[in-house]
């Protein structure tokens, strides 16, 4: 995820938090929860509550404005519960997403910070076993350099980045590229209207662009485009890899994501409301495209 262009003299669009930008802040927990029940998984009282208070004190410790509850990572031995934070990034257009992790015990640690390479060499193990839920676990690289070695955390920030990457999913329009290439929290945003909320069109996806078309929208400065900077979700590929339902009961429009099971995202139509949430192997379906 790296930082967008810097095409001809166009400034660097910075990140400039005001209020809650997306609805899995810990004060909408327990009904991001609900809307996204459908997948399958929930958290019981006790999770809930050690949840809650875990995040509201490292939120505190972290002294950010706001936490936010990403989902829960299956293990063999023992889960993850990931969380992240946002964070002004000097440099560059997007902020950093600051990732935590905690057992069942809920003492959130920040996950490392990874490099390239690293990254790299874990891409090329194509791990497909569960995580163990140990961050301090070794992952043998024999097969890619003699005597190196992995922790599982290594391989958890990896993949959180991976994940997230390809879902961080948020209504159009809720975030705004302002005249002075400030990313804001757009607070006029009112919600997408009934009608075209079940559209892939109308999805974006919160990290930096990288389709060319985003990438030209962020360096020019006719407001005509300050709407229009990130990658929509109808470009994704494989095509199909979203299925899209509206729960009219509900007033709620949930997109799952088919390349990485377990990932969720919801909207209430006519309201700023949205976020999303994972639970799941972190195992991507890489068979998808011959699926679909």
């Amino acid at each position: 995820q790296g930082s967008g262009p810097i095409l001809h003299d166009t400034p660097i669009p910075r990140w400039v938090p005001r209020g809650t930008h997306e609805t899995m802040d810990l004060v909408d927990l327990e009904q991001g929860l609900r809307l996204t029940a459908s997948g399958g998984h929930v958290l019981n009282c006790s999770e809930l509550m050690g949840l809650q208070a875990a995040l509201t004190l490292l939120k505190s410790q972290e002294k950010v404005q706001s936490i936010y509850f990403w989902g829960k990572i299956f293990g063999t031995s023992a889960d993850y519960f990931i969380a992240y934070s946002m964070k002004e990034k000097a440099g560059s257009d997007f902020p950093e997403k600051v990732f935590y992790h905690a057992g069942e015990d809920f003492e959130f640690k920040t996950v490392p910070t990874i490099s390239q390479e690293t990254a790299e060499n874990i891409i090329q193990l194509k791990l497909t076993l569960p995580f163990e839920g140990v961050p301090g676990a070794s992952i043998e690289l024999e097969d890619v350099q003699q005597g190196v070695k992995l922790l599982e955390a290594e391989r958890l920030a990896q993949v959180l980045l991976e994940i997230d990457f390809d879902t961080a999913v948020a209504p159009k329009g809720a975030h705004a590229l302002h005249e002075s290439n400030m990313i804001l929290p757009n607070l006029d945003f009112k919600g997408l209207l009934a009608s075209e909320a079940t559209a892939l069109s109308k999805y974006v996806h919160f990290r930096p662009p990288a389709s060319v078309a985003a990438l030209r929208a962020a360096a020019r400065t006719d407001t005509e485009f300050f709407a229009h900077f990130l990658d929509d979700l109808e470009g994704d590929l494989p095509k199909g890899c979203w299925a899209v339902r509206q729960d009219p009961s509900a007033n709620v429009v949930m997109l799952k994501s088919l390349n990485w099971p377990g990932y969720i995202a919801y909207h209430v139509p006519g309201t700023p409301k949205f976020g999303g949430m994972y639970f799941g192997y972190a195992q991507k379906n890489r068979d998808l495209p011959f699926m679909i």
